[in-house]
């Protein structure tokens, strides 16, 4: 996603991460640095992290989103950063107690989209970004 987000051009590189991420899992190539890559920042992750309060939207964005109105492209943006964010401090708090220190935001967006998953399925879920 690229996009000019308050006069200021950006970019969030999602599908790039997913296909490293995906083939370091599949292939089990064990690369190391995965520790640098973001959550993926899909639609499902901000769709949970909302769904359990973890980011919140503007009325404005929760309106549209709610009533799958699609939302411009700077709003997707603004979802989508949050959504990094969000989950680059769940990172630090999950492994500032754990051990290991071993948790990533690629291992948490895994966690969370196979959560959502099930959440969406049962019902539990409102709409996603669109």
């Amino acid at each position: 996603d690229e996009a000019v987000w308050r006069g200021k051009w950006a970019a969030l590189y999602k599908r790039a991460q997913i296909a490293v991420g995906d083939l370091n899992a599949a292939l089990q190539l064990e690369l190391q640095h995965m520790d640098q890559l973001t959550t993926f920042a899909d639609y499902r992750v901000p769709q949970v992290l909302r769904h359990w309060g973890a980011i919140q939207y503007s009325t404005e964005l929760a309106k549209k989103v709610d009533s799958q109105t699609e939302v411009d492209a700077e709003e997707e943006l603004s979802i989508r950063a949050a959504t990094i964010v969000c989950v680059d401090e769940l990172v630090k708090i999950v492994n500032a107690t754990e051990a290991a220190n071993s948790m990533t935001a690629v291992t948490i967006d895994w966690h969370l989209w196979q959560v959502g998953e099930q959440m969406n399925q049962q019902g539990k879920l409102k709409p996603h970004h669109r």
